[in-house]
């Protein structure tokens, strides 16, 4: 089984960050959903995005995780509410040491 290293957007960390501070119960769910994901991305319950490559997305209630492979990388760009998560600009954002953070 391949051992995946996980890159995570700032904007997403800030936001479970966050969250860790108001709302301990939903932090906790997105963490362990991003457990999963990391763990094996590629599960038949990840649906690949619609007019994309190789974006997928998982469910955690009414919150959505997008992410995306590449080699043994998981990069988690986006974490949001089902409702206007997909209004964003969905795909592989330039990876700068800025936008990116690795977590272990």
């Amino acid at each position: 089984m391949i051992k995946y290293k996980v890159q995570v957007e700032n904007s997403c960390l800030d936001f479970l960050n966050d969250l860790e501070k108001y709302n301990i119960s939903l932090h906790n769910q997105l963490c362990d959903t991003t457990r999963e994901i990391c763990s094996d991305p590629f599960k038949s319950k990840f649906k690949k995005l619609e007019g994309t490559e190789r974006d997928y997305r998982d469910r955690s209630g009414n919150y959505r995780i997008v992410y995306f492979v590449n080699d043994s990388t998981v990069f988690i760009t986006k974490i949001g509410q089902r409702k206007n998560v997909y209004e964003w600009d969905i795909g592989c954002p330039k990876l700068s040491k800025k936008k990116i953070r690795s977590i272990r």
